[in-house]
């Protein structure tokens, strides 16, 4: 993956984040080493992938506090009153709202076109079995890293 593309998901990503759900994000200039990772026991993985003249899949994976946390702010509810629907149907959305906001940057003239995201609760979760495949990425948060895959 070309740098610029990586940063302008990384630009898109804490745009839509602090406007949005009023969450700080950073994109790690690598991936934090494997001793740092404090991994939480709940993921919500969302998809989503573009066509066009260029095409690609993205994956999240947010943490279950960093996704209730998301929901709770988008929803205006408490973050343990967030439903497992809710947290699953507010990570689409934020998938959404992410790579839709990067094309506005990456394809200003539309020639690609957003796919419809989707996301699940996922168990086991480990960064180290990320698609060796995909370019991988994380971002800081104050509720966890949020990871995320990128592949043509």
């Amino acid at each position: 993956m070309d740098q610029s593309i990586k940063d302008k998901i990384g630009e898109s990503a804490a745009e839509v984040f602090s406007t949005m759900y009023f969450i700080s994000v950073q994109l790690l200039p690598d991936l934090p080493p494997q001793d740092k990772w404090d991994l939480d026991t709940t993921y919500i993985s969302a998809r989503i992938h573009f066509t066009g003249p260029v095409s690609a899949v993205i994956c999240f994976f947010f943490p279950g506090s960093l996704a209730r946390n998301i929901a709770e702010s988008f929803l205006g509810i408490e973050a343990a009153d967030v439903s497992e629907k809710q947290a699953v149907d507010t990570m689409q959305e934020a998938a959404n709202m992410v790579i839709g906001t990067f094309l506005g940057k990456a394809d200003p003239d539309g020639a690609c076109k957003l796919g419809i995201p989707t996301a699940q609760y996922i168990s086991g979760f480990s960064p180290a079995e990320l698609d060796s495949e995909a370019e991988s990425f994380a971002f800081m948060s104050e509720f966890g890293y949020l990871w995320m895959t990128y592949s043509d």
